[in-house]
């Protein structure tokens, strides 16, 4: 019976409020949810209990929604959106390290209450049907409870917790009304990305994120068509009837300053920023997808001739397995709240290059609130993922955009030094793949736009550009983004006029760099100069010295790298000897390929520069030596026959160059006995 309900029994000014709040902390169970709804249907009653019920109500989720539904829209919005934050910043503790343990402690007590209470009911009810109930059905009961609070199930998971709380915060922060409602939002925005940090392996919050932003950004665009979803919102936020909110009780009808707005709109502009990082980061990457892919695709896209014939690629891939395109879904809709908060792509180019280091923040609270828009930062990285989706928008599925300027220098050479570690850190390459493939994205899609444009005054800029992304060649774990690393050096090398520039670089590289893949990279970068360079040997291809003829068209370049190519085989041990056994094989092959073009080894004087026969002779010996020796690794069996198949390869490959060097003795011979 109603008269006999303890919520309705106690309801104020039967008692005051602080001990009805009492009274629901003993008594709020599920079943009491119905009772709460109608009771807080009382505004003023809300209005002075709202904000304490809510830590109450979280863990009765799902059922308890309407009744936050209610404390949202009714309750005093400056208390419950405090006391949301709070919560939300409990989410982020109790799933992460906390810095503060007493803030934990604290914390959890409140997410612990639910149990208290539980527990107080059960004793009560037992009290009063203990004597009627069997007792075989009593100790069954228990064993159930046991159960129950053993298991985690009867808990509301953490991302039904989040989905509901950041529902919440799009009823409360319209309903307040005051001259400075930005440092409201700014507290709540930052309360939400440790949070949204903690769950980002769960789909549904970026959902609720997206649906919470899109609360403020309102719609400055056609509603985009209906799309697949791969997951099901367990509590996903909807929109709600304003006209249902009780007037902030505390607020003023004066308008908000247009620099107040401004503010506003910056906060979520940084907020949707690193929300697109947070969820960039999550993305699973291995040796088939990389995150987003752009890089790859964009490879596909300009290159067909390049993809194997009867596999699938990238492009199909995302376009028909549901999870990669839920990934460009959930991507498109981060792009089109970008536009709705009016954040161009001049604006996040512009946070790209900025040289400004972000606002500082110190220990005291009140000195983290913002006072303008330039105090606000964006993420870089977030900002990096919005301008590449523009550019992927129109580069994979032909949508119109407009686009800034982008050049390769200074523009494209700044991003990459802001976003990599410094060349000489060994952390190079093992950045976010999601990052590494955005770079690499925009880099192509600049070149192919593009082209290098005018080249820096210091070639010093160029060349650690190239470095750059020649590293990530060598150090980046996944495939596709070295290949598309190694493609872009390659390209961005062989692009720039001056051949002493190309040539130094790939000296240095032969030189100093203590990768063997990116040295025998470098070997490859020579090769396809002095092909290019002897095809068109007629052009001026160096305006810079008015030289007619390439230096790779020249004995010049081979003589500047030969002590960096032939190696004194003869004075390296079985390890240095067997390490070196792939950067032997570039070289012999591309010997092999002067040996090959009709005139080449001619015109780059290769005998005169090069003691070929000598060299390979000292690399027969060893090979004889270290491979008698079971390969000169020093490790295991397996590392042993390994070393015996690379030094069989070699022996292989030397055989080749002797066959041909015969043949073009024999040739030389003919021709002048003729």
């Amino acid at each position: 019976m109603a008269e006999d309900n303890p919520l309705l029994k106690a309801l104020p000014p039967e008692l005051d409020y602080i001990s009805y709040l009492t009274v629901l902390e003993y008594n709020l169970t599920a079943e009491q949810l119905p009772v709460l709804h109608n009771i807080l249907q009382d505004t003023t009653l809300t209005a002075n209990i709202g904000w304490d019920l809510v830590h109450l109500l979280l863990p009765l989720l799902p059922e308890s929604q309407t009744c936050l539904q209610d404390v949202a829209c009714l309750g005093n919005p400056r208390e419950v959106v405090l006391k949301v934050t709070e919560l939300l910043e409990g989410l982020a503790t109790l799933n992460g390290s906390p810095e503060d343990e007493g803030d934990q402690e604290e914390l959890a007590e409140e997410f612990s209450e639910l149990e208290v209470q539980e527990e107080k009911k059960d004793q009560k009810e037992q009290s009063t049907v203990g004597d009627t109930m069997p007792s075989q059905d009593v100790a069954s009961r228990k064993d159930t409870e046991q159960k129950d609070k053993s298991e985690p199930q009867g808990i509301p998971s953490k991302v039904v917790q989040f989905s509901a709380l950041i529902d919440m915060l799009s009823i409360l922060h319209p309903r307040i009304k005051t001259k400075h409602p930005s440092r409201f939002l700014s507290t709540s925005l930052q309360a939400v990305l440790p949070a949204y940090a903690t769950l980002l392996k769960h789909d549904d919050t970026t959902e609720t994120l997206l649906t919470f932003i899109k609360t403020f950004a309102g719609t400055k665009r056609p509603k985009l068509p209906p799309r697949k979803s791969s997951t099901q919102i367990l509590t996903q936020p909807q929109a709600h009837n304003t006209s249902l909110s009780a007037p902030d009780p505390e607020g003023n009808d004066e308008p908000v300053a247009l620099e107040e707005e401004a503010l506003q709109r910056k906060l979520l502009q940084s907020f949707l920023t690193f929300v697109v990082e947070g969820y960039m980061s999550s993305l699973h990457a291995d040796d088939d997808v990389v995150a987003m892919s752009w890089s790859s695709r964009l490879r596909e896209r300009l290159h067909p001739d390049k993809n194997i014939p009867g596999r699938r690629t990238l492009c199909e891939a995302f376009e028909h397995d549901e999870a990669l395109h839920r990934r460009d879904s959930v991507i498109g809709r981060m792009l089109a709240l970008s536009r709705d908060l009016n954040l161009s792509p001049s604006d996040l180019l512009q946070a790209l290059t900025s040289q400004e280091e972000p606002p500082s923040t110190t220990d005291e609270p009140d000195d983290d609130l913002p006072s303008s828009a330039s105090d606000v930062p964006h993420s870089r990285p977030g900002c990096l993922y919005l301008l590449c989706a523009t550019i992927a928008s129109t580069t994979l599925f032909h949508a119109p955009s407009s686009l800034p300027t982008l050049d390769a220098f200074p523009t494209y050479s700044s991003i990459l030094s802001t976003l990599l570690s410094d060349p000489s850190s060994p952390s190079i390459g093992t950045e976010s793949p999601s990052t590494i493939d955005a770079l690499l994205f925009l880099g192509v899609h600049i070149l192919k736009t593009s082209g290098l444009g005018e080249q820096p005054d210091d070639d010093r800029i160029f060349t650690d550009t190239l470095r750059l992304l020649s590293l990530l060649s060598a150090n980046t774990p996944f495939a596709p983004l070295r290949y598309s690393a190694h493609t872009l050096t390659s390209q961005l090398l062989h692009a720039h006029a001056d051949d002493r520039v190309r040539l130094s670089f790939i000296k240095d590289t032969l030189e100093h760099c203590p990768y063997e893949n990116l040295k025998a990279s470098a070997i490859g970068w020579l090769k396809e100069e002095i092909m290019s360079a002897n095809n068109n040997n007629n052009h001026n291809k160096n305006p810079i010295d008015h030289q007619m003829v390439s230096v790779f068209a020249t004995p010049t370049a081979l003589e500047s790298l030969e002590p960096h190519l032939i190696l004194p085989a003869r004075q390296l041990s079985a390890e240095q000897f067997t390490a070196n056994v792939p950067f032997f094989m570039a070289v012999l092959n591309f010997y092999y390929f002067v040996l090959c073009v009709p005139g080449l080894a001619e015109r780059l004087d290769l005998d005169g520069v090069v003691d070929g026969e000598g060299w390979m002779r000292d690399l027969e010996s060893g090979v004889r030596e270290f491979g008698a020796e079971g390969g000169g690794g020093g490790g295991g069996a397996e590392e042993g026959g390994q070393g015996l198949d690379e030094l069989g390869l070699l022996e292989g490959v030397i055989a080749m160059c002797r066959e041909k060097m015969e043949e073009m003795e024999e040739r030389r011979l003919s021709c002048a006995q003729s």
